[in-house]
């Protein structure tokens, strides 16, 4: 098949974009033919079947880069609609077959958020035009139904759209992220786990709490450090992530890294014990499932659409909201006391990420190209 995907840019610390290049690679070694519409797009290699197409866009201000892509992605793709199978964008954009939801529903977001901030907060929201502008182009895709199937990456995120926008369940389907179970493996410990945290001052027998993203706010960063630094005896904190952690600085007396984006971020997760990811939002998060990949149990928050996947006590903790500070610890401290507890766990992580393959995602994919293909064309 000729499939084209729009995705704005790829950069090695994002996880939506690294989650498309790793589809896209994935698609390719199956022998289907891709042409990826973006901005930029920086492969770590040349793959055979897969083509880039520049779309042009005013990208110094964010507002004006969301709205030209948009734009510039119509036109391209609509005059060149002939030329493909499939058309499946991963961002909001306004000409596809398939549209994949991939950041949520960005009313939802701004819902959680409003329960959350200030007065200050509150007034940022209404008056950032970029919020309006995303929301416009939302309404535009499901209110006026530019897709033929819209693919949400959990239940969390069809609940969203159905109850926003009034989509009907029927044009939505749930498919969860797959993940590389062979670049994130439990066997990395041997190799790596040393090396990475003697590189930060860390000690062997450190206990080691990893959040791996980048939007500190949205994923609960400050929470968080909250539970960390409530919990007695020597636990550290690795935050990797594009974002800065100025406002964090100082807080405790507890060690927190902050480590940046790192592109083999594999490394780290073999350097952890646990993984936590106290998020305010987030439609699912491929690192959920690297984590659980890597052999780490995991805490997230009902706010993740993770959560659905993650057994209370059995791979991790799923927590009621990121503010839940205390319960957090709670759960932080358990796996520090009940060392056992904390092996299972992981052994538990280890065999749920089996369930979750980039192999077991693409053949899903195929299988709704395949039903798309034999749907009536009602594109408006």
């Amino acid at each position: 098949m000729k499939i084209a995907i729009i995705r704005k840019k790829y950069t090695f610390h994002g996880g939506a974009e690294g989650f498309s290049s790793s589809f896209i690679e994935n698609l390719a070694d199956k022998g289907h033919e891709i042409h990826i519409f973006a901005i930029k797009w920086q492969a770590d290699k040349q793959q055979r079947n897969v083509h880039f197409h520049r779309v042009p866009a005013v990208t110094f201000i964010s507002f004006l880069r969301d709205l030209s892509f948009a734009l510039s992605s119509f036109f391209l793709l609509k005059r060149r609609r002939k030329h493909f199978d499939i058309i499946q964008t991963h961002d909001k954009t306004l000409f596809q077959d398939i549209y994949r939801a991939g950041d949520g529903c960005h009313i939802e977001w701004l819902r959680q958020r409003w329960k959350r901030t200030g007065t200050a907060g509150k007034a940022s929201i209404v008056l950032n035009p970029y919020h309006w502008l995303i929301l416009v182009l939302e309404r535009c895709i499901f209110g006026f139904h530019r897709f033929r199937k819209i693919i949400a990456i959990s239940e969390l995120v069809r609940r969203n759209i159905t109850d926003n926008y009034g989509v009907d369940s029927s044009d939505i389907e749930v498919i969860y992220n797959g993940v590389d179970t062979a670049r994130f493996d439990p066997r990395n410990r041997a190799k790596y786990r040393g090396v990475i945290r003697r590189k930060y001052g860390l000690s062997d027998t450190d206990f080691v709490v990893l959040f791996v993203g980048s939007g500190f706010e949205r994923k609960g960063v400050k929470y968080l450090i909250e539970a960390v630094e409530s919990v007695s005896g020597p636990v550290s904190l690795m935050i990797v992530g594009k974002g800065s952690g100025k406002r964090f600085r100082g807080e405790g007396m507890k060690r927190i890294i902050f480590c940046g984006p790192q592109k083999e971020i594999h490394k780290y997760y073999a350097a952890a014990d646990i993984f936590v990811f106290p998020t305010m939002y987030e439609p699912f998060g491929n690192v959920h499932l690297e984590a659980l990949a890597s052999g780490l149990p995991v805490v997230t928050t009902k706010q993740s659409g993770a959560a659905e996947i993650i057994k209370d006590g059995v791979h991790g903790f799923v927590v009621n909201g990121p503010e839940d500070s205390k319960a957090i610890a709670e759960k932080i401290r358990f796996f520090t006391d009940n060392r056992d507890q904390l092996r299972l766990m992981g052994e538990n992580a280890r065999r749920l990420a089996g369930e979750f393959t980039f192999e077991k995602h693409v053949a899903r994919m195929e299988a709704l190209y395949r039903e798309i293909g034999l749907m009536p064309y009602k594109r408006t």
